[in-house]
C-alpha cells in the first residue's frame, strides 16, 4: 500500500499544488463557518457539497450521489482528476470511497476538518459506507496520495470538538505507549492546542500500526479497535459523537482488562492517578450501561452486526496490559453482555 504524504500547513494549501483537474467534495457547513474556506473553495472548478453524518455513508443513497458526481466530472480525465475531500470522518469516508470507484479510481487528497478525522480516520487508507445501522460494512483500502493538516481549519472548530477528538488521541496513545504516551500522560487539560501539539506523533503512531498490516490480513491492525467494541454499541444506541463513544469504550475495555487480570491492579491504579484520567468518561457513572433485558437485547443485536466478528457470535476484543501492549482475544457476544452486567453490579456495590 502506498504511503500518504503528510502536509502540515498554517492556513489552507495552495490549490495549484493539489492537482491538475480538481473536484472538491466538502462539508457544506465549512464555507458557512469560515470566510477563508469560502474564498479558498472558489478556486475549484468542480464542487460537491455534502451534509456530514452517518446518513451520508448510507449505501442506499450512494447511487444518487455517484450519478450526480459522474455527470459533474464527465469532462474530466481519470488520469488527471484529483478528488479533494474537506470534512470530518463521514465526509472523508464517503469522499475516499468515491475516489476509489469513480472512473475506476482517481487521485485522492484528504483535508480533515475535525480532530477525529485529523487524528484517526483520514489515515490508514480505509473508506467506508454503512448498510442500515451496521457501520462500515462496505469499503475499500484506498490511501490518499496526500493528507493536508491545516492548523487554521482545525482550530476553527468549536472547542467542544477537541474533547471528541481526545477519545481517539487517548486510544492511539494507549496502543502506542512510548514517547506519545509519556508526553500525553503529563497533560493536565484537553483543548485544541493540546491536540495540535500531539497530532504529528499520533499520526505517526497510527501509521506504524498500519504499515505492519496495511489491509488487515495479519491481524496486527486489529489493535486499532481498542475501545471500539462497546464504543460502537453506545455510539449507535445513544446517538453519541464517535470520539465520545470511544472514550466510554476505553473505560469499558480497561475495566474488563483488569477483571481478566490482563492488566494488573497496580497498572490500573497508575493510570487513574494521572491528571489525564479525569478526562476518561465512564458509561457506568453516566448510566449508559443498562442491564434491562430490552437494552441488553438491543446491545446484543448491535454486537452481532459488528464487523470485527470472527464467527456467528464471536468477535475480536482488544484488551490492554499496559500502554504500548495490547492483546487481541476472541470473545463471544454473550461474554461481552455478561461483562456489561458485571461492571454494572460492581459499580452498584461500590
Amino acid at each position: 500500500m502506498k504511503k500518504s504524504a503528510l502536509l502540515y500547513v498554517s492556513d489552507l494549501p495552495r490549490v495549484s499544488e493539489l492537482g491538475e483537474e480538481l473536484l472538491l467534495i466538502y462539508d457544506e457547513v465549512l464555507p458557512k463557518k469560515s470566510a477563508a474556506f469560502k474564498k479558498w473553495m472558489q478556486q475549484f472548478d468542480l464542487h460537491y457539497p455534502v451534509k456530514a453524518g452517518e446518513q451520508l455513508k448510507s449505501v442506499d443513497k450512494f447511487p444518487g450521489h455517484i450519478a450526480r458526481l459522474v455527470k459533474l466530472c464527465e469532462q474530466t480525465s481519470s488520469r488527471h482528476l484529483t478528488v479533494v475531500v474537506a470534512g470530518g470522518g463521514s465526509v472523508g469516508d464517503f469522499g475516499g470511497f468515491v475516489a476509489s470507484v469513480l472512473k475506476r479510481g482517481v487521485n485522492l487528497v484528504q483535508m480533515p476538518s475535525t480532530w477525529l478525522a485529523a487524528i484517526d480516520s483520514a489515515h490508514g487508507g480505509k473508506t467506508a459506507l454503512n448498510v442500515g445501522s451496521a457501520k462500515n460494512q462496505i469499503g475499500t483500502f484506498y490511501p490518499a496520495s496526500k493528507i493536508v493538516l491545516s492548523r487554521a481549519l482545525l482550530m476553527a472548530q468549536p472547542e467542544a470538538r477537541a474533547f471528541e477528538g481526545f477519545g481517539e488521541l487517548l486510544k492511539i496513545a494507549l496502543i502506542s505507549g512510548g514517547p506519545l504516551w509519556s508526553s500525553l500522560a503529563k497533560e493536565f487539560e484537553v483543548n485544541a492546542s493540546i491536540l495540535w501539539k500531539h497530532l504529528a506523533k499520533a499520526i505517526d503512531a497510527k501509521n506504524r500500526v498500519v504499515s505492519k498490516d496495511p489491509e488487515e490480513k495479519s491481524g496486527h491492525r486489529h489493535i486499532l479497535n481498542l475501545g471500539h467494541t462497546m464504543g460502537h454499541v453506545l455510539e449507535v444506541y445513544y446517538q453519541l459523537p464517535h470520539g465520545i463513544a470511544i472514550n466510554y469504550g476505553l473505560d469499558f475495555a480497561l475495566r474488563w482488562s483488569l477483571h481478566k487480570r490482563i492488566m494488573t491492579q497496580a497498572e490500573y491504579q497508575k493510570f487513574h492517578r494521572l491528571p489525564l484520567a479525569g478526562y476518561l468518561l465512564s458509561p457506568l457513572r453516566d448510566e449508559l450501561m443498562g442491564t434491562r433485558s430490552a437494552v441488553l437485547k438491543d446491545f446484543r443485536q448491535l454486537l452481532l452486526s459488528d464487523k470485527k466478528k470472527t464467527a456467528s457470535e464471536t468477535l475480536r476484543f482488544i484488551f490492554l496490559k499496559k500502554p504500548g501492549h495490547c492483546l487481541v482475544r476472541e470473545v463471544t457476544v454473550d461474554e461481552v453482555l455478561i461483562e456489561v452486567c458485571r461492571q454494572k453490579e460492581e459499580e452498584l456495590n461500590g
